[in-house]
């Protein structure tokens, strides 16, 4: 027992040993520093970073664990879950954010529906000369497309070189850039009167003065177009005036056109593509049909010509009915006729077959022969019975 008490009080003094050492410190002494800020913990391990693992005793570098990154919990948004549900059956409804962005250069501001009144219409200015001097130089490109033309790169890089060179020199500071994507952009090539692509727009007095070059109009180089707007020699070619032009006489009519052709095309561009397809072929053969549907006229005519043939067919089905009904009466009286001729024999020979047996019940005659005995039952008219009798009379008279 004493044993057991000694050993089981070692083990209590081993096991408090660490844990006072791990717990409790030293304490201050005299000359030390004073402590005025607690100890700043090693920052913790947090979920997807690497584990500092060391190696056995060898000297080498400690070993680093990848771990996983922790997953995301579920998202619950039901307009996430349709478009990721359409996508797996390769239907993409998700808006191309950004599309064909990567291939410009940034420093370009990027003019669109949205952004047009706000960038160029109401600019603000620090004066009014600032304001009249104000020049922007448009590229109206279809790069973004996949389709693109060698001309629109071509008007593109150009553009950007040029841009480039000037921002280098810093010469044209009333000058400012920007760039349409023509297939992104609706209103605004639809107001401008623009259904194709690349083209150098040169806009001022706030969007009121508009010059609109093709690239066979002009000379797209870099150096080129520097000394055209250096020079301003876009002010010796005339504005675009007219009805249709900013402040024509026409010109809401080309604003309520553009505006609900953005709003045709922003409604269109979420649709899926097979719909469209589906929805414009459907929509193309009514039209088609309405177009080729034949005048009243000719519809009078058709609908007699229909009623002739109605009636025609009507007659000869009562035709061929009457036929078919005489050929079937016919057949039936023939039937009558095969079955009462039939009968008739029947009867002829029953009444034949009775008399027969009728007639020995009468009374026999026995005929004594010089043959034998003769049967007076048979026929009188008989040729046999008449040459019997002959005979027998001619016997009685020979005795």
């Amino acid at each position: 027992m004493k044993l057991n008490l000694a050993l089981l009080g070692s083990v209590i003094t081993l096991c408090s040993i660490p844990a006072q050492a791990q717990y409790f410190s030293q304490g201050w002494k005299p000359g030390q520093a004073a402590h005025t800020q607690a100890a700043v913990p090693k920052e913790g391990w947090a979920p997807g970073q690497p584990i500092e693992r060391q190696t056995a005793g060898d000297g080498s570098a400690p070993e680093m664990v990848e771990t996983a990154p922790p997953k995301a919990p579920f998202d619950w948004d039901l307009g996430k879950i349709l478009v990721s549900t359409l996508q797996s059956f390769g239907m993409n409804i998700s808006l191309p954010e950004g599309v064909g962005l990567d291939q410009w250069d940034n420093r370009i501001p990027l003019i669109t529906d949205e952004n047009y009144e706000d960038v160029i219409v109401k600019e603000e200015f620090a004066s009014d000369e600032e304001a009249e001097k104000r020049t922007w130089v448009l590229v109206i490109t279809s790069q973004s497309s996949s389709k693109a033309d060698a001309v629109s790169k071509f008007v593109d890089n150009m553009f950007d070189s040029a841009y480039n060179i000037s921002q280098v020199e810093g010469d044209l500071p009333n000058v400012r850039w920007g760039r349409i994507d023509y297939f992104n952009v609706t209103y605004l090539t639809t107001k401008w009167n623009i259904w194709q692509a690349p083209y150098i727009v040169i806009l001022t007095d706030r969007g009121q003065t508009l010059r609109f070059y093709r690239p066979t109009q002009i000379r797209v180089r870099d150096d080129l177009l520097l000394d055209y707007l250096r020079t301003e020699g876009f002010k010796s070619t005339p504005p675009w005036t007219g009805l249709w032009a900013p402040g024509g006489e026409r010109e809401w009519i080309l604003h309520l056109l553009a505006y609900y052709m953005m709003k045709a095309y922003n409604v269109f561009v979420k649709i899926p593509k097979v719909v469209l397809y589906v929805a414009s072929g459907g929509l193309g053969s009514l039209i088609l049909n309405w177009m080729h549907k034949p005048s009243k006229e000719q519809q009078k005519q058709l609908a007699i010509r229909q009623a002739k043939e109605d009636a025609a067919a009507k007659k000869l089905n009562a035709k061929n009915a009457a036929e078919a009904a005489v050929a079937k009466g016919e057949g039936e009286k023939v039937k009558a006729v095969l079955s009462g001729d039939e009968s008739s024999t029947t009867n002829t020979e029953r009444a034949g077959r009775s008399k027969r047996q009728q007639s020995p019940k009468k009374g026999k005659k026995s005929v004594v022969s010089v043959e034998g005995s003769y049967d007076s039952s048979s026929s009188t008219t008989s040729p046999l019975k008449t040459r019997s009798s002959t005979r027998q009379r001619k016997a009685k008279k020979a005795q």
